[in-house]
């Protein structure tokens, strides 16, 4: 079903992991890597890129791997097809998503700037929703697009472990989802007008 070979799927795998774990740029590469065919035939797992290749179209297994990558996952091992099936999910009504989450957010507060406010110790109310499971990475995602607010985080954020991670995980993704920013500019207006003024 799938153009790539399995070694071809192994070296896309291969560029995302580096993608969200170092400094790689998967865009800035095209997501080439250099791997031998020899190194692949050698790997234990590779009977996994095979089934993938097997059974997905391209555009589906670097889904499925970006699916895993963002939920923490860096082996082919711990993949799992619950968590392409979320991330289709989310993003098949990524804007209903995102309209129910600043919806959340916007409950939280009195002012929408309170949302990005933090002192040394604490995380602005905004990472804490995130933490908490209470509204989604597309939605931190949306935000940056939006406001830029993630190097301002980096600067005013000390703690040297959580925030970190996840200022990493928004710069890595954020290439990968696609939105109309000026469209979503508009909505956060329209939402922060009517749930707060």
């Amino acid at each position: 079903m799938s153009l790539m070979s399995p070694l071809e799927s192994y070296q896309k795998y291969l560029a995302l992991k580096l993608h969200f774990s170092g400094n790689y740029d998967y865009f800035k590469y095209g997501g080439k890597t250099s791997v031998s065919s020899a190194a692949f035939d050698k790997r234990r797992d590779r009977f996994k890129f095979v089934k993938l290749s097997n059974k997905l179209s391209d555009q589906q297994i670097l889904e499925f791997y970006l699916a895993n990558f963002i939920r923490g996952k860096e082996w082919i091992g711990d993949f799992d097809n619950k968590h392409w099936t979320e991330h289709k999910k989310v993003n098949q009504s990524l804007e209903y998503n995102y309209v129910n989450d600043m919806e959340k957010l916007l409950t939280l507060v009195e002012k929408f700037d309170i949302l990005f406010i933090s002192d040394e110790r604490n995380h602005p109310k905004l990472v804490k929703a995130y933490l908490g499971k209470k509204i989604s990475l597309e939605t931190l995602v949306i935000l940056e697009k939006i406001l830029k607010y993630r190097k301002q985080f980096d600067k005013n954020i000390s703690e040297a472990y959580v925030w970190p991670k996840v200022s990493l995980l928004i710069k890595k993704y954020e290439p990968f989802l696609k939105i109309d920013v000026n469209a979503y500019r508009l909505k956060t207006l329209e939402l922060v007008k009517e749930l707060l003024l």
